[in-house]
């Protein structure tokens, strides 16, 4: 039998497993399908990582973002294990063929669901020895696939069609019906399920009011200021992130903003230089964030309303992966909770589906992000009334849970208690110290964080100096 605290210790260097790791690992060496629910922070990786050490074969790992991706690769690759690739868009026609060529050769595979359900990339996989099929970040199943990604609505079907020895499923933020989805949508055969605690106690839970949308930014400012360390503020426009961003550099803080419409490279510069600490704050919408395993992040604000508590619960969790104390801020103006009530419902309704089925070729040109969901679902292909279905139980699942963050934002008592209710977790006693305010007395609780240069170089020179210094 093998040791596996000895492989631990001896090719991760770390002398005994966290909570939980042990018996995912156990799970998929015996070739048992797996459930885990660990918090961010928890080492989620290492769950697939060691066992894919071990075993014969192609472990296969399904990951939501590109940026994901290279994390993971680069981390393997840091480790001494060679064989890893990830196989996207990004390479080109000729090295996507060459990898596919040579399939076998590697021992982690790392792909998106997209990719995964092409008619080309199966056929070559069911070529393979699948040692383990596994679907980080898991929850996007059962939210992120009716939303925008019906290919993970396809994952069970693969599932079948691959026939690996073993499918684990990875996530930090599950509740009891979203691990039913995750269960379901990937036809796990009596999982060994291993389902911790959301709770994060180092992470304040910070709710403020503001009058309106120009004291919300001065509250941002003197928080942000006090700190003085790694910060990540969430938006819910790509305008207002560069607008935070540009008057938190007004003055004097080390800021910049991170959206979807940057190109990949300015993204990538943008993300190292938070990571090497020379930048102080990240001004983002959601494109910023799962996978970023920063541990020194001390603050985490919300200038939006989140559209639930998986969002909300994920968003915080980047705080304080050290175990040191951190806070997470949501801040509130009037308006806000209506606005992205309407957000929360915001999903194409039937007629429309009707309308673009008919003539799916009539809406190719349309940049609107309903049109382009439902061209997705027949992309996918999903029928008419496939996706009808799922949108329908998808808009009521999201009003469910938008009414679950409201009731965390306007609780009167612990909104602790409020939250870990939801993750059907145990909730502990209410501290000084749990949520509320971030008063003054909260604010130098929290770690210290490193100091960060407040000009931004602009030219290459100056930027890569300020990554690699």
């Amino acid at each position: 039998m093998t040791d596996l605290t000895a492989v631990l210790q001896q090719t991760f260097g770390f002398t005994s497993f966290r909570p939980g790791q042990r018996e995912l690992i156990e799970a998929v060496l015996a070739g048992r399908d797996a459930l885990g629910v660990l918090p961010t922070g928890s080492g989620k990786t290492l769950c697939y990582q060691l066992p894919g050490r071990l075993l014969p074969g192609t472990m296969v790992v399904v990951e939501p973002l590109l940026a994901l991706m290279d994390d993971q690769v680069a981390r393997l690759q840091t480790s001494g294990e060679k064989r890893v690739v990830a196989l996207t868009g990004q390479l080109s026609q000729a090295d996507f063929a060459t990898v596919m060529g040579a399939l076998d050769q590697y021992r982690f595979v790392f792909v998106a669901p997209e990719t995964l359900t092409r008619p080309d990339v199966l056929r070559r996989l069911t070529q393979l020895t699948i040692s383990a099929l596994v679907v980080d970040e898991a929850h996007c199943i059962s939210q992120w696939g009716p939303d925008f990604r019906p290919a993970y609505l396809k994952l069970g079907a693969v599932v079948a069609q691959l026939q690996p020895r073993a499918v684990l499923a990875l996530t930090a933020t599950a509740p009891t019906n979203v691990q039913a989805d995750i269960e379901a949508g990937l036809h796990l055969r009596q999982p060994v399920r291993s389902i911790a605690s959301v709770d994060r106690p180092n992470v304040y839970l910070g709710v403020e009011a503001v009058a309106d949308q120009p004291a919300k930014l001065a509250r941002l400012t003197a928080v942000v200021q006090t700190v003085a360390a790694p910060t990540i503020v969430y938006f819910d426009r790509k305008a207002k992130a560069e607008q935070a961003a540009a008057h938190l550099a007004s003055q004097g803080i080390a800021a910049a903003y991170y959206h979807a419409g940057l190109g990949a490279h300015d993204r990538d510069l943008i993300q190292r230089r938070f990571m090497a600490d020379a930048l102080q704050v990240i001004c983002a919408t959601s494109a910023f964030g799962m996978g970023i395993d920063k541990p020194d992040v001390r603050l985490v604000v919300y200038m939006h309303v989140p559209e639930s508590l998986e969002a909300y619960s994920q968003g915080i969790g980047r705080a304080g992966r050290d175990g040191l104390p951190s806070a997470s801020l949501v801040l509130v103006a009037p308006g806000d909770y209506q606005r992205a009530e309407q957000f929360a419902a915001s999903l194409p309704d039937q007629r429309t589906i009707a309308t673009i089925y008919a003539h799916p070729e009539a809406f190719t040109d349309f940049a609107d992000p309903q049109i382009s969901l439902v061209e997705a679902y027949i992309h996918a292909g999903f029928t008419q009334a496939q996706t009808t279905a799922q949108l329908r139980d998808r808009l009521s699942e999201k009003a469910a849970s938008f009414d679950a963050m409201g009731a965390l934002l306007n609780a009167s008592g612990c909104r602790r208690a409020v939250l870990l209710q939801h993750f059907d977790s145990p909730v502990p006693a209410h501290t000084a110290h749990c949520c509320g305010e971030l008063t003054a007395d909260v604010l130098a609780r929290l770690a210290p964080g490193q100091a960060h240069e407040a000009a931004t170089p602009t030219d290459w020179r100056g930027v890569f100096a300020a990554i690699f210094k």
